[in-house]
């Protein structure tokens, strides 16, 4: 009698349990979600891959390099596909996206850049690495690569999703990593970077590996400031 008294009482507490697991679980699947939800748009944010091909990118290198499917960009290592540049220019801008990285790989994000020349040299590069042994706070995921180190160094794991936030608004850039701050600086106050412009194309890197290693990006949205 008792047993089934206790056993009564539990019940509503696993059905609460369950309802709240359910609504903090982090591996519910988000891959049929808006890459653009309403509340974006109203901001101003627009989906730079709306369908499955590169018509608002212009391909840097081998387009064999390349491939989209369902929303996700992928580059093999090894296939020269350099880096794919958007064919708008932008000045003052919010871009978020998604990434994930193979073990080993390396990758990166581009602002700012110009259509001639290296996107690292001429813009800056927003690095992403899982490179053994990992690379130093200058060379790291969240770096602008070789002129600004991480102020935090994020969490570099291979395989999985983690989240850029870049926000260029005149001469100051952040980069956010996973919700943290890795990099905020006034480009004026950084000799290596002070003359750079302050607009321009941004870029996705290929996997910049041999083969075996690779990238991917989905919901890649900028939004003009």
């Amino acid at each position: 009698m008792h047993r089934r008294l206790f056993l009564f009482a539990l019940a509503p507490m696993g059905l609460a349990s369950c309802s709240l697991a359910s609504k903090v679980n982090p591996f519910v699947d988000k891959s049929k979600e808006p890459v653009v939800s309403e509340t974006q748009k109203k901001r101003g944010y627009v989906n730079l891959f709306p369908k499955d091909n590169f018509d608002h990118w212009v391909i840097m290198g081998d387009p064999a390099g390349w491939s989209i499917q369902d929303g996700l960009v992928r580059s093999e290592g090894g296939k020269g596909g350099n880096w794919i540049r958007s064919k708008k220019e932008y000045k003052d801008f919010i871009l978020k996206l998604d990434y994930r990285v193979s073990a080993g790989g390396n990758s990166g994000v581009f602002i700012r850049a110009l259509a001639e020349g290296e996107p690292w040299v001429t813009g800056h590069e927003c690095q992403i690495s899982n490179e053994q042994p990992p690379r130093d706070s200058l060379h790291c995921t969240g770096t602008l690569y070789g002129n600004v180190p991480v102020k935090i160094r994020p969490d570099e794991s291979p395989d999985v999703w983690h989240t850029y936030e870049i926000r260029c608004v005149k001469n100051r850039i952040t980069v956010l990593v996973d919700g943290k701050k890795t990099v905020d600086v006034d480009q004026e106050a950084i000799d290596a970077i002070k003359d750079k412009p302050l607009s321009g194309f941004v870029g996705l890197q290929d996997s910049h590996t041999a083969e075996g290693y690779w990238v991917e990006f989905r919901n890649v949205i900028i939004r003009e400031l």
